[in-house]
């Protein structure tokens, strides 16, 4: 179930992003590491209930939190929103929750909140993340941004990839 991230989820936030790969997987260099409470409060909180900007969610099974996942650039006169941050709790990885998490974040796009596309970037140097939102979803890459982000002195891109309603199947 998608319930919108609070203010004090922050701790479990960032312990999900508390390894430095994890953190640049999810995050890029968007938020610098580690996650500080006040890019948390701001981004993921105070403005992430405004459903013509961003929406961020943590993703739950049995009341217990094990992902995050949101929209952000969300365009309502074009119906599209895009994923931004998604992350699983990694003591719960492999357990198919992240599938969970993404059949439960598309369907509140597609059915609840009417987008007609929905993309997402995934880095080059996560070819796994890759595979799963084509194989699983059926999300189509676009293009490979080249060069877009410097990790420890070197460049990658980033592909996006994305799924269009009659693409897409519950």
């Amino acid at each position: 179930m998608l319930v919108p991230i609070q203010k004090d989820d922050f701790e479990l936030v960032s312990s999900w992003l508390a390894d430095p790969e994890d953190h640049f997987k999810v995050c890029g260099n968007a938020f610098s590491y580690p996650l500080k409470r006040e890019v948390f409060d701001a981004f993921f909180v105070a403005s992430a209930g405004d459903p013509d900007v961003r929406l961020c969610f943590k993703y739950c099974v049995d009341e217990r939190a094990v992902g995050m996942v949101h929209f952000t650039r969300i365009d309502r006169q074009n119906d599209f929103g895009h994923i931004g941050v998604a992350a699983v709790d990694p003591a719960a990885r492999s357990g198919g929750y992240g599938r969970a998490m993404f059949a439960a974040i598309l369907r509140k796009g597609f059915a609840e909140l009417n987008f007609h596309r929905i993309d997402l970037n995934v880095f080059e140097s996560n070819p796994r993340a890759l595979k799963f939102y084509q194989e699983a979803f059926g999300f189509k890459v676009e293009g490979l941004a080249r060069d877009t982000i410097k990790k420890d002195g070197q460049y990658q891109g980033w592909y996006t990839l994305s799924l269009l309603r009659p693409e897409w199947q519950e």
